[in-house]
């Protein structure tokens, strides 16, 4: 499990959170943290993974303290291609 900086998950009550989808394998929690953060204040980022494996299922949440902070990502960052160097 990737819950950003933890072993088990935050709570979740009186958060907002939404799903990225097809980011790659190699994307881990700290990468999604640092793109997200500037929107507002990210509670976690998990990203499942493969359980034999430990790769990515391709997809991840993030969640957001505030709802317009989830808000603003979302419309800053909607449909955008993240292929940043290193990151995703």
């Amino acid at each position: 499990m990737s819950h950003f900086g933890r072993s088990r998950p935050p709570d979740i009550r009186d958060t907002y959170f939404f799903l990225i989808l097809n980011i790659t394998f190699r994307t881990i929690a700290d990468d999604l943290f640092l793109l997200f953060d500037k929107y507002g204040k990210v509670v976690d980022v998990f990203i499942p993974r493969d359980w034999r494996t430990g790769d990515s299922h391709g997809f991840a949440f993030v969640r957001y303290k505030y709802q317009d902070e989830a808000h603003k990502a979302v419309e800053k960052l909607d449909g955008s291609s993240l292929s940043l160097i290193g990151l995703l």
